[in-house]
């Protein structure tokens, strides 16, 4: 009995892609495939009928699985990857942002935190992956790639898409899906006693991992589904003591309720005012970075990516001035400040009142201000009535002077005066 020939026994990767070579030709042309074959086993002296058989064998279930399975959740990973992700070769030196193609090169790759859409939750298990096997039976993971080293593993969870940017009208869907995101995480976390400091950002990039260490099949869970099945699994205990600010998406939520807060406090300011919208914009921008970093400078998991920060900022921006329709805040005209009196109470303690010197600078300056715009605003519509009071004059060919114009416009003669001397450039 022949000895049957085993796959490693052909070392050699020239060997291996002549085989493939041989297979396809195989199939176009039996004849002169096994011609090859035949020169192929005395080349390397190996058996011809146990060479054939392996060639010929189909494919182990392990192989048939990911063919049917995992390649093409792998498929639609690159697919759905943004078109600029971060990647490293190696996250101690710093991460950058690739083109997609480019991105999927490198060793570590983005897979959660995208600016568009929740994807896919991820954590890190710093455990061998034999003492949570049966957890991993009990929840099985789209995908995970095991540390060949260690045997600690990341363990993927393709979600339901949830996007970051809802259609209008659906904007304020976000926090509640945002809170429900943060808590799942929790659990997950709480569930395979992952790393705390681990952000969902990077991970190995699995068309590069072994593939003998790269398992699932690309399981889709949705959100509440696999909110109810954590639930079921984790003792209330646990439940209870888990704190969703803490988990990753947490930070969006906390970042998301704090923004609003402001931006309807302070979207009245804006309004009726030309380039209104993209001061507001820029003002919602501006102060959803300073958040961040106020209130993450200690979060277990860091700040939040710029980008998400932007985006989230663009959200309550527009919907907001859009939108919103809570009671009109005015502000008030010694200090240009919001009326705090016409504020909810979690906006007003958003809004710090002044005191002393502080108070009677901000009511200087506002009333200085105040002035100008005021000004500013009369003299415009001056001009605009002895615009047109000149029209009508020219139109009935009557004299130009500062005394018609004036009896025309309804304003003071001086300011006709002044207004005609700057016209004919004498002003």
């Amino acid at each position: 009995m022949e000895t049957p020939i085993r796959p490693g026994s052909l070392h050699h990767e020239e060997a291996r892609k002549t085989l493939a070579s041989i297979l396809n030709l195989l199939q176009k042309d039996r004849a002169l495939g096994e011609r090859a074959l035949s020169l192929f086993a005395a080349f390397y002296g190996l058996p011809l009928e146990a060479l054939r058989a392996h060639l010929l064998a189909p494919p182990p279930r392990s192989e048939r699985a990911r063919e049917a399975f995992q390649r093409p959740y792998l498929a639609h990973f690159a697919q759905t990857l943004p078109r600029y992700p971060y990647a490293t070769d190696d996250p101690q030196a710093g991460v950058r942002v690739y083109k997609r193609e480019n991105a999927l090169k490198r060793v570590h790759v983005q897979v959660g935190h995208y600016p568009h859409a929740v994807l896919r939750l991820v954590v890190d298990v710093d455990l061998p992956w034999p003492q949570a096997e049966e957890r991993l039976r009990a929840l099985p993971p789209s995908l995970v790639l095991v540390n060949p080293r260690s045997g600690h593993f990341h363990a993927w969870y393709e979600l339901d898409p949830i996007p970051l940017k809802p259609p209008p009208g659906r904007e304020e869907s976000l926090k509640g899906a945002l809170a429900l995101l943060a808590e799942v995480e929790a659990l997950l976390e709480a569930y395979y006693g992952a790393d705390p400091g681990y952000t969902g950002l990077l991970s190995r990039n699995p068309f590069l991992h072994p593939p003998e260490w790269t398992w699932g099949g690309g399981k889709r869970w949705s959100l509440r589904d696999l909110h109810r099945e954590l639930q079921g699994l984790l003792p209330p205990g646990t439940r209870r003591r888990l704190s969703p600010g803490l988990a990753s998406y947490g930070r969006n939520c906390a970042l998301f309720d704090r923004l609003r807060a402001e931006a309807y406090a302070h979207v009245a300011l804006f309004r009726g005012v030309p380039g209104g919208r993209e001061a507001f914009r820029a003002w919602v921008e501006q102060r959803a970075h300073a958040l961040n970093q106020a209130l993450f400078r200690d979060h277990p998991k860091g700040l939040l990516s710029p980008r998400e920060v932007h985006h989230t900022a663009k959200s309550v921006a527009k919907w907001t001035y859009d939108r919103y329709q809570g009671g009109r805040v005015y502000a008030v005209s010694s200090t240009g400040r919001p009326d705090r009196s016409r504020l909810s109470p979690q906006a007003r303690a958003l809004i710090p009142p002044l005191q002393g010197e502080e108070l009677q600078e901000a009511v200087q300056t506002g009333a200085s201000l105040g002035g100008r715009k005021r000004g500013s605003r009369r003299r415009q519509e001056a001009e605009e009535k002895l615009t047109e009071a000149l029209k009508r004059l020219q139109s009935r060919d009557e004299a130009i002077t500062a005394r018609a114009l004036a009896r025309e416009a309804g304003v003071s003669p001086t300011t006709a005066s002044n207004w005609l001397k700057r016209m004919r450039g004498q002003g």
